[in-house]
């Protein structure tokens, strides 16, 4: 069954590092994916939402108070009554057995998080666990791409399935159209064998990526490292097609003399970053990040376009060479400490940590070639930042940069409820690393303010718990849901 990562506690030194020159070396001309650049994210004009550089009426306007980005948790929350929202409402049909769904969203203000919430009155009661609720795999302007199991008929593949909604709902030009929930097909893997017999292929949580392209059209990757170095498996779809595409032996490219990355032996996706509208970012953070250009061919025919090239990139920190598993706590998680981050200034980077005990903020420069350390802060400096004392002096975890403000940065904190007060509060910060303040707190679960009814609140509280020890998705929402939908405070 897939599971994500949850956070058992591990941290590495950090240090900036400088990634290799460029240089032309692939046989399918690599240039497209040799730059990438804040300008990418305004390549094609987003319906529905908000330009990266916001107009002077925007600007100017006090009566907009609505952030265009939200923070998902990763498991949604259950609601069953079909009631919705009557803005972010979308509904399909499962596979196993046509049960009827619907999707919408429970939105809220960062560092506040947002949850995903599905109705689904014919499917399992929601205290079966963690299998009975949605898992968000990614999410990228308008669209998200979620997981929903029928536990009663897993491990068959064919009851795990997948679904992107869309709040745009196929928008065209100047007009708003209600959101939708388009189903995936089914993956099938087959060997190299011509003997081998197709079988449905359960996708990796973290692995999978979600890139939106312009309008109705997205793009849904997930790689799978081989045993071969330096080249990998791309399962493909695009959407308006009927089947998944299967792309073997992708090579991937380094800039330092020509030669692809030297081993991926010991290669474990983290987490998957769209950018702008041509990019999707594999992250390792124990080994750097593989960056591909999904969409550098005719824009006439999604299908058609060529293969994705693919380019290895070192991040800021000291990698992890060899085996990284531990024999007590295994690969440990990553993502508690470090975060890839796509904003509307760029690529931005943030390590912390535990063992110096400091906070460090890092910019991708446009040419790719080096990273800048931005800002640091120290444990010590962010306690001293809440002069009222709420908030407990523990490690910050789960860094999430605002996507608007580039030297702004969200973190989870909370005690280990486990042991020694079960009841510890959880909260949420947001803190301006540069200028070195507290911008905001808040309790993590907010249960007491939100929902309709005693029972959404316990929803909504049942699958923010769910989601500790899990990364959080930073994306961009239309701005009519910000205003129409986002919560009061």
């Amino acid at each position: 069954m897939p599971t994500h990562r949850r956070y058992k506690g591990a941290s590495r030194r950090s240090r900036s590092v400088r990634s290799p020159s460029r240089a032309d070396v692939s046989h399918r001309d690599p240039s497209p994916a040799m730059r990438i650049s804040p300008t990418d994210l305004m390549e094609v004009p987003s319906h529905g939402h908000r330009r990266s550089k916001r107009s002077s009426s925007a600007s100017s306007s006090s009566a907009t108070p609505y952030p265009t980005w939200v923070i998902l948790n990763r498991m949604g929350a259950r609601r069953d009554s079909f009631h919705g929202d009557g803005t972010t409402s979308a509904a399909s049909c499962t596979s196993a057995g046509s049960e009827e769904i619907r999707v919408s969203f429970h939105l809220a203000k960062p560092p506040r998080t947002s949850l995903l919430v599905l109705d689904w009155p014919q499917g399992p009661r929601p205290s079966e666990g963690t299998t009975s609720h949605p898992h968000v795999i990614a999410a990228h302007r308008s669209a998200v791409l979620l997981e929903i199991i029928s536990p009663a008929k897993y491990p068959r593949q064919r009851a795990v399935d997948y679904f992107v909604y869309d709040a745009n709902g196929n928008a065209s030009e100047g007009v708003r159209h209600p959101a939708s929930l388009t189903q995936l097909p089914v993956c099938y893997w087959k060997g190299t064998s011509n003997a081998d017999i197709p079988r449905p292929r359960v996708m990796g949580r973290e692995s999978m990526g979600l890139l939106s392209c312009d309008k109705d059209l997205f793009i849904i990757a997930d790689l799978e490292t081989r045993l071969q170095p330096s080249a990998v498996n791309i399962y493909l779809f695009c959407s308006g097609s009927d089947d998944w595409r299967v792309l073997r032996g992708v090579p991937i490219w380094d800039d330092d003399d020509g030669h692809g990355v030297s081993d991926l032996g010991w290669w474990s996706t983290d987490a998957v970053l769209p950018y702008g509208r041509r990019f999707l970012i594999w992250v390792d953070y124990l080994r750097g990040m593989i960056i591909a250009n999904m969409v550098h061919g005719s824009e006439n025919d999604l299908q058609q376009r060529p293969v994705p090239v693919l380019r290895y990139v070192p991040l800021p920190v000291d990698p992890v060479l060899g085996n990284p598993y531990h024999g007590d706590y295994g690969r440990g998680c990553p993502e508690a400490t470090r975060s890839l981050c796509a904003t509307n200034h760029g690529i931005k980077f943030v390590s912390v940590n535990n063992t110096h005990g400091n906070i460090t903020l890092f910019s991708l420069l446009e040419n790719n070639q080096t990273w800048r350390e931005d800002a640091t802060l120290d444990f010590a400096q962010l306690w001293d930042l809440d002069s009222e004392n709420r908030i407990p002096h523990v490690k910050p975890k789960f860094p999430v940069v605002d996507m608007e403000h580039p030297h702004v940065v969200c973190f989870l904190l909370n005690k280990d409820r486990h042991f020694a007060e079960p009841e510890a509060a959880t909260w949420m910060i947001k803190v301006h690393m540069k200028k070195k303040i507290l911008l905001d707190i808040t309790d993590y679960s907010y249960s007491n303010k939100v929902g309709r009814s005693s029972s959404y609140q316990k929803s909504y509280r049942t699958a923010r718990e769910m989601s500790e020890g899990l990364s959080f998705i930073s994306t961009e929402m239309p701005c009519y849901l910000s205003a129409e939908t986002m919560e009061r405070h």
